[in-house]
């Protein structure tokens, strides 16, 4: 199953000012670098919004599963009849998929309670302990539909900006959202106290895991293409003793000015968002069956891209004899 990858054509808009900061970046980058090389610049590729499939290719089947009246009605002798009627309100039946998970594992916490009580009859507590199992069988699937269905965690992972060039905070809030979730979904913690739809707002608003795929994925494109100008017209900077060197100085400038100052802080900020949400990326990697989501890859691609990008400036500064003290 794969992601799509939707190109958003650049439209001229007469002002710089609706350009995007990162973008207007690297075009800065590879307009400097070409000016240099007295060459025309090559297009810059046009970003690329990065989506989840669709929800009906992702979503799982679960098979409802009751308990009878007069059961239930038992259950009060363990505490468990309130959270069943409760769910089986008109309002229960209709929640969203967050407070539907923090349902299903305070059901499993509550038949476990259930199954250590002396008041429930023996029949009951065989009833119990199959639906415990079958309730257990499930929890990776709503594990799964919670995190690539749901609309918050839709709207949390998919990607269509930039992640902000003065942005240098990885939210604490979604952090500890992160850490809830991967909590009650990876670890298998079912500790009744972790409330996943308190969460559900910031996973909503705090876009920052689809951003930075955005930002990783676009950014590696970028350079790579910035990479490709120094490369294609890389003997037009001439560095030989006797010679005019004027380009090679001049690309030096580009180097430390643009690169080293501008380009390079901004690539370590990804690369530091990517590492503070590192801990949470398993879950959305191996909880469904069938969907991986892919920004471990997307940092693969950005780390390459940045290593090919240094070796160039290694090599041309190897070449000209000038050693790098920045």
């Amino acid at each position: 199953m794969k992601y799509w990858v939707i190109s958003l054509a650049l439209v001229p808009l007469g002002c710089d000012f609706h350009r995007d900061p990162v973008d207007a970046l690297f075009e800065d980058y590879i307009n400097r670098v070409a000016n240099v090389q007295d060459e025309r610049a090559l297009p810059l590729l046009p970003n690329q919004s990065v989506l989840l499939p669709d929800k009906r290719d992702l979503a799982l089947s679960i098979e409802p599963i009751t308990i009878g009246l007069l059961d239930s009605y038992e259950l009060r002798k363990c505490s468990l009849f309130n959270l069943i009627a409760e769910r089986n309100s008109v309002l229960g039946k209709v929640q969203d998929q967050f407070r539907e998970f923090d349902f299903q594992i305070a059901l499993r916490k509550g038949i476990t309670k259930c199954l250590q009580s002396e008041h429930i009859s023996t029949e009951l507590k065989t009833q119990l302990n199959a639906i415990y199992q079958l309730k257990q069988g499930q929890l990776p699937r709503y594990s799964a539909n919670l995190l690539f269905t749901s609309d918050a965690m839709r709207q949390q992972l998919n990607g269509n900006e930039w992640i902000a060039l003065n942005n240098q905070i990885t939210s604490g809030e979604l952090i500890r959202a992160y850490g809830t979730l991967n909590a009650m979904i990876e670890t298998q913690d079912r500790d009744s106290s972790y409330n996943l739809a308190l969460h559900q707002e910031v996973f909503e608003k705090v876009n920052l895991m689809g951003q930075l795929w955005f930002s990783l994925h676009n950014a590696s494109k970028k350079l790579a293409r910035v990479t490709e100008q120094l490369q294609k017209f890389d003997d037009k900077i001439i560095c030989q003793s006797g010679r005019d060197t004027t380009k090679f100085r001049y690309l030096n400038n580009v180097f430390n000015h643009i690169y080293i100052e501008r380009v390079q802080p901004y690539m370590a900020r990804l690369d530091a968002h990517y590492f503070k949400l590192s801990p949470y990326i398993t879950i959305l990697e191996n909880t469904h069956p069938e969907y991986r989501y892919p920004i471990r890859a997307a940092h693969q691609m950005f780390r390459d891209e940045s290593l090919a990008h240094v070796k160039y400036w290694q090599e041309l500064f190897e070449r000209c004899g000038k050693n790098v003290t920045r």
